[in-house]
């Protein structure tokens, strides 16, 4: 029987529920157990499974868990340390998302390689700080070339042209999505799990749209608009160019 604790401070247990939604079918199909429990100060994330079954259920925590460290604590880090005035808080949360996928499969590739999960007990907030010091002197860094050229950056021209030259170090998630504006979904092939995916969204929140299609960056963006929605589709077009088809 193998089993693993993790744990992380109090403030963070939105990791955890990450972590537990992300793996409750590995740990069905498996015949895997989790329990998730707190004290004062921390929280505390179990697993259990049968040797036979080990290899395959730690493959995917490590997958999870780089997820968690490269986009939902990195995300937190840059938010907390990137000081950018909050006059267009629409703007600012694309913008933090964006740097948050920058570089994204380098950072995993970081994380795997020295994230092994060879002990019983794992604070995820030690493990980040003291074995992947590199990565987080990474983050200070974007967050300090940020700070000193904020004012410019958060100019709308900039902006978009800095979410363009991201875009060329973001790795594609799929290869196609569907944007239904009536409908406020998207609609793709996640090609890591390769199940088909809805995503809900704001129709009214061009930003919010945005960043999530960044995420994604898929090669073609297919978008069922109406007349009133060309505000939407050209900021799609002056960031995705000719990847968007409109209908």
């Amino acid at each position: 029987m193998w089993e693993l604790e993790l744990i992380c401070d109090q403030r963070n247990s939105k990791y955890f529920k990450y972590l537990q939604e992300n793996l409750r079918i590995v740990l069905q199909r498996l015949g895997g157990v989790s329990a998730l429990f707190a004290d004062k100060n921390f929280v505390y994330m179990s697993f259990g499974a049968k040797d036979e079954v080990t290899p395959e259920l730690k493959a995917n925590i490590r997958l999870a868990l780089c997820d968690v460290f490269c986009e939902k604590m990195k995300f937190d880090y840059l938010k907390a340390n990137i000081d950018i005035p909050n006059k267009q808080p629409e703007m600012r949360d694309t913008f933090l998302k964006v740097c948050t996928y920058f570089d994204r499969e380098t950072e995993r590739q970081i994380v795997l390689n020295s994230l092994e999960l060879k002990w019983q007990k794992f604070n995820i907030e030690s493990f980040l700080y003291f074995r992947l010091q590199g990565l987080v002197k990474k983050w200070q860094e974007l967050c300090d070339l940020t700070n000193e050229h904020c004012v410019t950056i958060m100019h709308k021209e900039n902006f978009i042209e800095m979410l363009r030259f991201l875009l060329n170090s973001i790795d594609s998630k799929c290869k196609s999505v569907i944007l239904e504006l009536q409908d406020e979904c998207i609609i793709y092939r996640d090609e890591r799990s390769n199940f088909d995916m809805i995503t809900t969204i704001k129709s009214d929140n061009k930003y919010d749209i945005l960043s999530k299609l960044i995420d994604l960056n898929p090669y073609l963006i297919k978008v069922h608009a109406k007349e009133n929605d060309a505000e939407i589709v050209n900021l799609l077009r002056s960031v995705f160019d000719d990847r968007v088809e409109t209908s």
